[in-house]
Order: C-alpha cells, then structure tokens, then sequence
C-alpha cells in the first residue's frame, strides 16, 4: 500500500516529463569532483577567522580512575592562553548527553571519574595550537585508579566493577525478542547445529578526522559551528539541547568532508569548542582531532560482539528457526549511537530467507573503552556472518552445495512485499535471479572442480557464497525500543528555484561527503527541466537557512533526496502549468509540461518555454489573476510512506526498501602463515532503478575494501587495563590495493514500489555482505583440515592457530 502523500511522485523515469531522459540513469561524472581534485573545495581547516583561538584536549591515561583534583592554574598563567575548561564548567553550562539506550549519556569532558583511555578531562584555547598543547602539561590532574573492566562478558557479571555505581550494573540493555513459535521450529527440525563467535571491534577510519570551529555570540546568546557534520541539522538538536538553548540559537554550517561512515555525528567535540568559546569572551575556537585522538577516542569505533546461534534445519535443507544471543561491548556510554547497531538486524534479520520463526536476545553491556559509534553498515555486517556461516554449516552438515541450500529457502519473488518475522517488509527482489546471475558469471561450477583439483594439490582454496539484504532508507521507529524519542519518519527536504535565463538551483542542507548525492540531484534536474547539466546548480547551506533534513546515513539519501527533488519540482510543475494556462489562453488544468515547454494538451504547436514562463511570473504580474502564485521556487519535505510503530515485540515497518545481493569470495589460505588471500570477487546487485550506475560501482568497490578489511586485518586491540594497543596505522591494518582485487560485478533491478523512480538505498550493501563472503571463504578453504575460524577479523594468527590444531589432531 502506497500513502496518498507519495502518489504524486513519479514511480519510474518514464514517468519524468521528459521524451527521453539524458541524463538520469546514465553513468555521469561526479559534479563533485572538479572542487575536490583542484582544492577548490574548502574544509574546516581551511577556515581561518579572525581573532580565532585553536583547541588542545587534555585526555584520561586510564581506562577507569577516579577523579581527585584538577588544578589549571599553571596553564592558565601560560602566554598565549586564553580559556580552560574542566568538568566542572560542563556541569554549569552543559547538560549530559542522553545516550542509547536512553539514560546511559555522560558529560562532553568528564566530571568525577574517567572511564576510557582518551577521555576527554580537560580543554585549553590558545593562540595557537602548539601553544594551547603546552598548556595540556600545565595542568596538574590527581587520578585515583580503579580496576577496569574491558571484556563485555566478565563485566556483565555481578561483582565486576561498575563505571557508573549509582546504576548497580554495567548492563545497558537487555532484551528477548521472539516471533513465531521458536521452541516448536527447532522440535521439530531433524538437525540442530550451534556455534560460538566472536566480532573483534573495528571502525571507521576517514582520511580526513573530524574539525570544527564555534562561536560564541555573548549578546544574542548564541552559537555557530563551522565543522565536518555528517547529518548537520540532527547535530544542532543535539547542540542545542546540551547547551539548553532554542534551535534557533544554534547554527551550523556543515563543510566539506571526507566520508564518515557514521562517525561524525557525535556532538562532543563541538560542545567542547563551544564552551571555550564562551569563557573566552565570544572569540572562535578551532578544535582539529588529530590521528591519534581520533583511533583512540574518536566517533569510529563499532561492533565488539559475542555470538552464540543455532539453526533448525530439516533433512531436506529447509531452515525452519534460527537463534542468536548477542552480548554486545557498548564501551564506556551511550553517547554515541553505537547501540542502535544492534537493533538495525531487525530489519532484515532473516535475511533473504523465508525462515518462519527466530528468536533474538540482546544484552548491551558498558566496559572501560571508547563508546562505540555508527559505522557503515550498522550492525548487520557483523549480523550476517553469523547468519551466512550458520547457513554454511547447515549445508556441510547435509551435504548440500552452499548455493543450493540457499536456493531452497530463498523468499520466492512473487511473495513481495514480504513481511520477515521480525516485522520489516521487504518491498521487492528475485533473489534466485540473483544467484543464478552470479553463478553464470563467476563460472561458480566450475570454480568448484578447479578447487577440488587444487584441493587434491595440498592447497587451501575456499568459495564463499553468500546472499544478504540491505536495509535502505531508515527510520527512527524501531530505535524506540532503546528509548530513542522518535517517531515514523526521518524527513528530507530541498528548495528547487527556477530563474528566466534557464537556471535551475537546489538547495539542501548536507555538505559534500563524497558519495556523489549532488551529481544525481542534477542529473535528475537537467533531465525534468529539460537543461544542461551546467545549469543546474547544487548547493547546501546552514541549518538555519535549509529546508528540514538529515541528510546521508542508513543508505536512504538516494531515496530520500529523491523524493524531496521530485516533490519540489511536481510542485513548480503545477505552478508553471497553471501560469502558462493563462498565458496561452486555455483553461488551467489544459497545459502539461514536456521537454522543458509548457505546451496544450492535444495542441502541440501552442507552448511557451518554462523559462518564458517563469520570467512573466517575474517580471509581468499584471498577466494572471490576483491571488495566482508566482513563487518560482518550491520546498518539499520527503518523508517515508506507511510507516508504524513497533509492537510489543519490536516488530515493525522500519526500513523503506530492501536492496539485495549475491557476493562470491574466491581466496586461498597459505598454510605456514595463515594469510589469507583474496585472489577473485564478484557481486550481482539489485538497488532498484539505478540513478547513476558509475556511483553504484564506486560504492560496490570501496564497501568491497572495506569489507576485505573487516574480515581479515582491522581490529582495535584492547590490554586488560584499558589501553588501546593500536593508536597508529602501524598497529590498527587498513586493507590497501594488494589486499583487494577488482570487482567483477553485474546488476539487476526489481524498482521498488514504493519510492520514488523505484530507487532503493545502497550505499551500505557491499560492507554487509563482503565481511560474511570472505569468511566463509577462509572457512571453506580450511574445511578439508576439520577446523573452522569463528574470529572476525581472520587474521593470519588466528588462521594459524586453527591450522596449528588441525595438525596436532592428526
């Protein structure tokens, strides 16, 4: 069921006012790139604003200790100082932050204990930032160590030492999610398999760290924050409630960024800056977060879990229920959105199966670490290696080919839209298709003689098939249940102005981030219009100036943006047509707009160009009659259709669309090393309607690397005080072009019904779905031996040692 409020919109590019589209649909170059490969493009750092003052952070060396005194004296006496700020300013002048789950927030420096190494303790401004780090060793800091706790497992058990007494536990969040008859699945399945694992916490690491600049203005009692915002108008709520001001006092201006996947939401930094800006009388503060600040207590540490699932399976391979119980490390509070990853599976917590009943237990525990954050996928790439290396067991136990055991449990296309039991509806898909697709192209049967022939070899080669959902165009709905005040949709909206010389400008309220959202806006743009791409003009703006939005995350900007676009310009449409009515002398309701002339229904020859039309809207209001609109521009807010809240079992219509693909891992494990290497991939993907085919391979091939990273290297190491190990690049492995090879890819489409142009969000598939492939590739690989790696990432010592013990058995 499609809502009264999108039928409007059109469903497909046919449906654009335009014979032939020439753009949308079209691999186009990035509008983006030509600011970004010159250095036109100005970041946060390139800001220099007078009388600016520059921000040094003085951090716990102590993954939990109480704290005793602060004296700032000495740093305060340093030439050059101008402000410090401690705890005890952030009790005056800052709320907590609420948290998630909801009550688990903390100050933005800390007040009476520090629970994780690189906390912040401390913040000085200074003239410059060489000064304001000296003024860091100034103060004198009187810590009383505590006993930390950094294993979620042991620091959910009674006795362990509790970061925050007066809560009586480290327990964040528990909860048991059924739907359907679990127990009654899994009495009646012929085979029952369980397993044990383990997702070591990794993250996002962005080129660029997050930055920001604010001032405080002392008369109007206000702030403005230049900075690297991923989602600048939920920011600023968040800004404004901790500082206990209106939204109206409060403006940011989001700057070009490097892409953040998820962690540059967190509002700390920004508050940090803000407070000094006000102890120092109003003069901006800059606050650049190094590279060791950001690998030890930035917003890009996610997914620290421990797994246990089972699956019901029947002889025949049908699976009839599957359990998992996750115990999830939050760190040291919610202050992050962290904990939302673990209720995003949710979403498509099945998969692309038609499993009837499953069962989910969540337990959200805080340890001494930094507070976990969004990363790109959030939480279903950890999700689903569980999910597919269950399937991948399932299919040894039986002797059943990986691929086919998932062909017989695939939702049949024609059950779309298809409701999973945790309640999301999946809009459309063919999932056999897809398989089908993939094995064609990768010669999947005969990979697998090959592999039985290298096999015979002594050599350890794996295939790792798998098949996922990527839930795309979110919604704060079912995130309730972490006590997140929300309700059925996350809005987007953009302003759409025409001009008499042919000019099209859109204005939106998110910066550059890299994934291409402007190119696609113009694309679509020059097509409705019926202009050159040169003409249209993309451009964002502050949060007090731009229309409601969010902007990028949980892959909905495609559908979102789109719909806003669209909504802005079937608005101007109608405005257009009904002033060309009387220009042209018929009846509103005669003119239809195509190819970019306003012309008479059945009358081809009487037309007048838009742009005629908009320059007497302009300049010739004595033509229509009082009360007509001649507003040349329009603002539409997007808002997902037919959405609800979830019931008593956290079931709900949360995601819009249900992108879907198949990934194929071919890697060959050396068995004196256990490295691991990814020697060939393939993916056959469905994200709907495509707006710009060249942006979705980008998008395939970086999630790609970036999953090949999950899987095999990166890993935020922790010792059992509390101290990160990997504070550089030289501990903490990014996959680089050796580690991942080119990605043979293919696509299909099944548009979706519901949104606008059948568009479904995609920017997080590939990192769903690259982390299970590879593993269950590894594991493949290591099959012949009897061993089997349950450790993500698969490092080569871990490889190893699970080689080590194949050995030692024999």
């Amino acid at each position: 069921m499609v809502s009264k409020a999108e039928w409007h919109l059109p469903r497909s590019l046919e449906e654009l006012p335009v014979s032939n589209p020439r753009y949308i649909g079209k691999p186009v170059r990035k509008v983006e790139a030509p600011p970004l490969l010159t250095g036109k493009a100005q970041f946060v750092d390139d800001l220099d604003l007078p009388g600016m003052l520059h921000c040094a952070i003085l951090r716990s060396p102590y993954g939990h200790a109480r704290i005793k005194r602060i004296d700032v004296s000495a740093a305060l006496e340093l030439p050059g100082v101008v402000a410090v700020v401690t705890g005890q300013d952030m009790q005056q002048w800052v709320r907590p932050l609420g948290g998630i789950p909801s009550g688990w927030g903390t100050h933005c420096l800390a007040v009476d204990k520090a629970r994780f190494v690189g906390e912040p303790i401390a913040a000085v401004a200074a003239v410059d930032r060489h000064t304001a780090e000296d003024a860091l060793d100034l103060i004198e800091v009187e810590f009383e160590p505590l006993p930390a706790v950094v294993n979620a497992l042991e620091a959910k058990e009674e006795g362990a030492p509790l970061l925050y007494e007066d809560k009586g536990t480290n327990v964040m969040f528990h909860r048991l999610f059924t739907w359907g008859d679990v127990d009654r699945a899994f009495q009646e399945a012929d085979h029952v398999l369980t397993e044990q694992f383990r997702w070591h916490r990794l993250g996002a690491n962005p080129i660029e760290t997050f930055g920001v600049i604010a001032q405080w203005d002392p008369v109007e009692n206000a702030v403005t924050c230049w900075g690297s915002f991923q989602a600048p108008s939920f920011s600023a709520m968040g800004i404004a409630g901790a500082l206990g001001l209106p939204l109206s006092k409060v403006k940011l201006v989001p700057m070009a960024h490097g892409g953040s996947f998820g962690g540059k939401g967190n509002p700390r930094g920004a508050l940090i800056a803000a407070v000094l800006s006000r102890k120092a009388g109003g003069r901006p503060v800059k606050w650049i977060e190094d590279r060791l600040e950001y690998l030890m207590a930035g917003g890009g540490q996610a997914w620290e879990r421990f797994y246990e699932a089972s699956i019901a399976v029947k002889n025949d391979g049908t699976i009839l229920g599957i359990r998992i119980k996750l115990v999830d490390d939050i760190g040291a509070s919610g202050e992050n959105s962290g904990a939302i990853s673990a209720i995003k599976p949710l979403a498509a917590f099945t998969g692309c199966y038609a499993i009837p009943a499953a069962q989910y237990e969540v337990t959200m525990v805080a340890t001494n670490k930094n507070p976990q954050s969004a990363y790109r996928g959030m939480g279903p790439p950890a999700h689903y290696v569980v999910l597919e290396q269950m399937v991948d067991m399932a299919a040894r136990h039986l002797g059943l080919d990986p691929a086919e055991i998932r062909r017989r449990n695939f939702i049949p296309p024609d059950r779309f839209p298809y409701t999973i039991p945790s309640g999301n509806e999946y809009d459309s898909g063919n999932y056999p298709a897809l398989l089908d697709r993939l094995m064609e192209m990768s010669g999947y049967r005969e990979l697998r003689r090959q592999q039985e022939q290298l096999r015979r070899e002594g050599r350890l080669v794996g295939l790792g098939l798998v098949s996922a959902v990527e839930p795309g165009a979110f919604n704060m709905n079912v995130y309730t249940i972490l006590g997140v005040p929300a309700g059925t949709a996350v809005p987007e909206g953009a302003t759409v102005a025409l001009d008499p010389f042919g000019s099209v400008r859109v204005t939106v309220g998110f910066a550059l981030e890299g994934q291409g959202q402007y190119t696609f806006v113009t694309q679509l743009m020059a097509d409705y219009f019926c202009v050159s791409p040169e003409q249209v003009k993309v451009t964002c703006t502050d949060t007090l100036s731009a229309p409601v939005h969010f902007g990028p995350g949980g892959s909905r900007l495609a559908v979102a943006l789109t719909g806003a676009v669209l909504g802005a310009a079937e608005t101007l449409r109608r405005k257009l047509e009904t002033a060309a009515s009387y220009l042209l002398g018929c009846q509103p309701g005669d003119v239809e707009l195509m190819d970019g002339m306003l012309r008479v229904k059945g009358q081809p020859e009487r037309k007048m160009s838009w742009q005629e039309v908009v320059g007497a809207m302009s300049a010739r209001p004595d033509l229509f009659p009082p009360g007509t609109d001649l507003s040349t521009q329009a603002t539409y807010v997007w808002v997902p259709p037919d959405r609800n809240m979830p019931d008593e079992q956290g079931r709900a219509k949360s995601y819009l669309t249900a992108a879907a693909a198949c990934h194929l891992a071919l890697v060959e494990v050396d068995p004196e090393t256990g490295k691991v290497d990814v020697l060939k991939y393939w993916v056959v993907d469905d994200c709907g309607t495509r707006l710009n085919p060249a942006t979705v391979a980008g998008m395939t091939q970086g999630g790609v690397a970036q999953g090949i990273g999950a899987a095999l290297m990166e890993e935020y190491v922790y010792d059992a005080d509390g101290q990160l190990l990997t504070t550089t690049f030289m501990d903490y492995l990014l996959p680089t072009i050796y580690e991942v090879p080119p990605v043979e890819s293919a696509e299909m489409v099944t548009p979706s019904p519901f949104t606008p142009l059948g568009v479904k969000g995609m920017g997080e598939g590939p990192m769903i779905s690259a982390p299970a492939a590879v593993i269950c590739a590894v594991n493949d690989a290591l099959a012949p031996l009897g061993v089997r790696v349950t450790d993500v990432p698969a490092s080569p010592a871990r490889v190893w040692k699970a080689i080590a013990q194949a050995r030692g058995q024999r």
